[in-house]
């Protein structure tokens, strides 16, 4: 009766722990989602994204040296996943979080332009008749215009969407847009009007296209927007006596940076806001956070007296900080904004309150924002990672 009576306890006993292990592996998975939430609601998800910088750089702050390159005048910098890459007009160099050199391939171009997607970039020659695609292995493909003619602009969405400007033969210009197989799904050819550069939205349903034209005797930029699947136009917004130098998509918002004001619309051509210069000099700005854009603007074409000031995007003002330190560079990326002074950098929340600073930025020209809130400062022969 004894032997009888010892297995159905042993199989008991196994089903007890193994109902206990499956609890607490539940309990500790609802753990981790509860801190989750409140780390990301408390100060605007600082928490979490110190959260996500500990995860993957471990416990530690301040500066690292992470990459090393060439010096050159012409370098452009963009991050490829979580590699550097750094393109001039002899070469395209892929360099890991390690330092190690992926690849090194050579390139020619007069005046290279750098686009990064998700896992593609692409390297255009402004003016030129070529254009590299690259990923992680290389040269992925490379494309030329016909005739001699030239590229204006090339650039990647985030999800390695490409839309290209270029000359075409019988034609003031063409747009192209490919999608992340190098397929072309939509092309358009302007008869009356220069068409000067072009990208598509994040959601992939629209590319919008800058057409430079003249409205009533005055110089005009119009946003066209058109729909990819229908290649229909949908709908357009003219900017009066403003040539656009670059504009983002953002949210149903389109943020045009021009010569004479700023601009924000709505995918319809609703004018949200229409912020002139007046008497004051454009020196730097940052279209890209989450939620909101930023713009400095200074009393003196050349000086260090500027004004700060982010808005929202309904065109609402969300602050304003009066500077009077040099500004050598900034970038914005989630729900911060960072700013490299001459002697350091400073990162804010969007209501530029101060979240981190760097006293020494160790002759940093450039900056690039990463997604987790890290700063990739970038000198003439090095790169490093800042962590707040």
């Amino acid at each position: 009766m004894t032997k009888k009576n010892e297995t159905p306890a042993k199989e008991g006993g196994k089903k007890k722990r193994g109902m206990l292990r499956r609890t607490l592996t539940l309990l500790l998975v609802l753990v981790l989602v509860l801190g989750a939430v409140v780390l990301t609601t408390m100060e605007d998800g600082s928490h979490f994204a110190s959260l996500r910088r500990w995860l993957m750089y471990g416990d530690s702050s301040g500066t690292r040296d992470i990459y090393a390159y060439a010096v050159d005048a012409s370098n452009r910098y963009g991050k490829l996943d979580t590699s550097l890459l750094v393109v001039n007009g002899n070469a395209a160099q892929l360099i890991a979080d390690d330092g190690a050199v992926l690849y090194d391939v050579p390139i020619h171009m007069a005046a290279p332009k750098l686009s990064v997607g998700k896992r593609q970039a692409a390297v255009c020659d402004v003016g030129g008749d070529t254009l590299y695609v690259l990923d992680q292995n290389g040269i992925r493909r490379t494309l030329h215009t016909d005739d001699g003619q030239c590229f204006f602009s090339a650039h990647f969405n985030g999800g390695d969407y490409l839309a290209v400007t270029e000359q075409k033969s019988g034609y003031k210009a063409t747009v192209s847009v490919y999608d992340p197989e190098g397929e072309l799904i939509f092309s358009f050819d302007s008869y009356n009007n220069y068409l000067s550069d072009a990208k598509v939205t994040e959601d992939r349903r629209s590319v919008i296209i800058v057409s430079l034209e003249s409205q009533g005797g005055i110089f005009a930029t119009r946003l066209l927007v058109y729909d990819l699947d229908s290649a229909e136009l949908k709908d357009s917004a003219s900017i009066l006596d403003g040539l656009v130098l670059d504009f983002h998509c953002n949210g149903g918002r389109i943020l045009a940076l021009c010569d004479k004001r700023f601009t924000m619309t709505d995918l319809a051509g609703q004018i949200v806001l229409d912020r002139p210069y007046g008497n004051l000099y454009l020196h730097d700005y940052a279209l890209t956070g989450d939620d909101f854009c930023a713009l400095l603007l200074g009393r003196y074409q050349a000086g260090n007296i500027c004004t700060l000031t982010t808005y929202d995007l309904d065109g609402k003002e969300i602050a304003s900080l009066e500077l009077t330190d040099e500004v050598l560079d900034m970038a914005a990326y989630g729900d911060y904004l960072a700013l490299l002074y001459g002697e350091g950098l400073v990162i804010y929340r969007r209501d530029l309150t101060e979240y981190a600073r760097l006293d020494n930025a160790d002759y940093a020209g450039q900056i690039l924002m990463e997604e987790d809130g890290s700063v990739l400062l970038i000198s003439g022969a090095s790169a490093w990672r800042f962590l707040p």
